[in-house]
């Protein structure tokens, strides 16, 4: 199958999440990402597969690397003066290199985008780091929760009572690495009308900053410092997660004035939908406590599942709160295909996350599992770049690659 990408092939230096998932969406679209990493590194990355047993043995499986799929793996040290030179005859036949070090350690390596500017000068160099490239926290290392806590993100989530609380996941370097794909492919459109190649610089910290909604413009705008409200919405617009006898749920009983009049004649509280002070969604902001009170009181008598049924048919909309068993097993995850099924040559049969990609001519593919380290080192150095088996021994013998 002809995929949207399949002719563009990217040399990812990407380590840990945010440049790795960047790339995978590349990879799931069709582009040849070639994972270049140090032997140390790759052995360091298969160590953090899911542990297991298998057979009375444990073992740890690899495929936890998803964001890895679907990847080239060799490797290439690079600090070594043949393994810069092997770095460059890549970048000659590459259109994109990508990577998330710290600011100024692949130019110490010659290898930052002015020194490779001059191997290819329409390559598209892709950075992300934790604060971006330039401003007083450049040189610093950073991580996710450091960008939730400078962002404001962490202020926001969490109870009131209760201290900030990071998200539950890296959320940055996922926001990071779907905005770096976005620049990415913009690049290379730039590029295709152009002949112009250019320097991409994404920051986890900037990432968060355009995913607070509406919270930065009610503070410039208006001068209001919202915090944490816990499970309910900042609105106070009847939007929250609610106890059942089973779990929980979310519900949007608010979404709307004529949202919140359904969910009163289901709940029998026809009355709420004329007093003033719950007809309207200013009035129920005002009172999100005693709103947050009366949808509560009828949740928390019923089960998940009849809750979630009877206020969707009633046009409110509502979900169970899954764990993650209950997500994988979730009829609408299974029809989109968000979990897959592939061989893998050491584990067997293993299922996987798959792609969101949906598109209807060039659809995103899992095509393979994560790589092992350098288990495409001759398809990549004999078959792409035409170098000698013997080479490529002697290579390894010398700890280039």
């Amino acid at each position: 199958m002809d995929q949207a990408l399949s002719d563009v092939t990217v040399l990812d230096l990407g380590q840990v999440i945010a440049m790795p998932f960047c790339t995978m969406l590349l990879a799931d679209m069709g582009a040849r990402v070639i994972k270049v990493e140090s032997r140390e590194r790759g052995q360091e990355r298969v160590s953090l597969g899911i542990k297991r047993r298998r057979n009375g043995v444990e073992e740890r499986v690899p495929a936890a690397q998803y964001r890895d799929r679907n990847k080239l793996g060799i490797t290439l040290e690079l600090k070594t003066p043949r393994g810069v030179e092997l770095f460059k005859e890549l970048v000659c036949r590459s259109d994109v290199v990508t990577e998330n070090f710290s600011v100024g350690t692949l130019e110490r390596l010659g290898l930052g985008y002015e020194d490779l500017k001059v191997v290819k000068p329409d390559i598209i160099y892709a950075s992300i780091t934790a604060f971006g490239q330039d401003g007083p926290y450049a040189a610093q290392r950073g991580y996710d929760m450091l960008a939730q806590a400078i962002s404001g993100y962490m202020s926001i989530t969490g109870f009131p009572d209760h201290p900030p609380t990071r998200s539950g996941q890296s959320i940055s370097d996922y926001y990071a690495g779907m905005l770096c794909a976005f620049s990415i492919v913009s690049a290379l459109h730039y590029r295709q009308r152009t002949g112009h190649g250019q320097r991409i610089d994404l920051a986890l910290l900037d990432s968060l900053l355009i995913a607070l909604d509406n919270l930065g413009e009610r503070y410039t705008v208006g001068g209001e410092i919202l915090t944490r409200a816990g499970n309910v919405s900042f609105g106070g617009s009847s939007s929250g997660v609610y106890p059942t006898t089973d779990g929980h749920v979310a519900i949007a009983a608010g979404a709307s004035d004529a949202v919140w009049r359904r969910f009163c004649e289901i709940i029998g509280r026809s009355d709420l939908t004329t007093d003033a002070g719950f007809a309207t969604a200013a009035a129920r902001r005002d009172r999100r406590d005693q709103v947050a009170a009366i949808i509560q009181g009828w949740t928390s008598a019923r089960s998940k599942a009849e809750v979630v049924k009877t206020l969707s048919t009633g046009g409110v909309p509502a979900a169970p709160v899954n764990n993650v068993a209950e997500m994988v097993a979730d009829p609408q995850v299974q029809a989109r295909e968000m979990f897959v099924e592939l061989d893998h040559p050491t584990y067997g049969r293993l299922k996987t996350t798959g792609t969101p990609l949906k598109l209807s001519e060039t659809p995103g593919r899992v095509k393979w599992l994560a790589p092992i380290p350098g288990e495409h080192n001759k398809e990549v150095f004999v078959d792409l770049l035409g170098h000698s088996l013997d080479e490529l021994a002697q290579w390894k013998a010398e700890g280039v690659i």
